[in-house]
């Protein structure tokens, strides 16, 4: 009984540990959500102002501006449309709900630990009861979280005793954290690189 409360101790801790790390890795996202619009919109002031100084009316010059600037309110009315409809802030409140309250289980059962330890024994309901609730809490969350935020747990938490069988070092940790890190902002890289292209492109090619 004791071991299998251990295990239950242990399951608990990890989801929790796994949502954590979801709710960072949606709320890094929805920075770089929200920068992205930003630099976009401040992208399509910048290139209005440089069509009217720097650009002849009817230049080649001029028409790539305009051609850019439909482009840009094309990109922004996307990414506000997909990250409205991924709710990424939503999501990670809802996550961050769950592990804290799968945190105060976790502590729960280290009670009936304690219990089992002094007292030598617990019925079977009560270890039911407990299996029951994790399972209760577990399901209230309508988000799950990935499996890289469960590796991520996993590499942060590597040398306490319940995963040491793991043997997680070097390249596999840091591969770990690259990866979770890169997906949170990746997809944004590509259209800063691309918006930085654009702004440069027409320097280079006129002048």
């Amino acid at each position: 009984m004791k071991d299998y409360l251990s295990k239950l101790q242990t399951i608990a801790w990890r989801t929790s540990g796994a949502r954590y790390n979801a709710y960072r890795r949606l709320k890094r996202r929805e920075f770089f959500s929200t920068l992205s619009l930003a630099i976009f919109s401040a992208a399509s002031a910048a290139i209005a102002f440089v069509q009217k100084v720097y650009a002849q009316p009817n230049s080649a010059m001029d028409r790539y501006f305009t051609a850019a600037s439909v482009c840009i309110g094309v990109v922004l009315l996307a990414i506000s449309l997909i990250e409205w409809g991924s709710a990424n802030g939503a999501k990670a409140e809802n996550l961050f709900a769950n592990a804290e309250l799968l945190n105060e289980f976790h502590r729960k059962v280290e009670l009936f630990l304690v219990r089992l330890n002094v007292e030598g024994s617990l019925s079977w309901a009560e270890v039911e009861g407990l299996n029951g609730e994790y399972e209760a809490i577990k399901s209230r969350c309508n988000n799950n979280h990935e499996p890289i935020d469960d590796l991520v747990f996993l590499a942060q938490k590597r040398r306490a005793p319940e995963f040491k069988y793991l043997k997680l070092e070097g390249l596999k940790i840091a591969g770990y954290y690259f990866y979770w890190y890169f997906i949170s902002f990746s997809y944004f890289a590509v259209l800063w690189l691309v918006l930085s292209f654009s702004l440069v492109y027409p320097f280079v090619k006129w002048g």
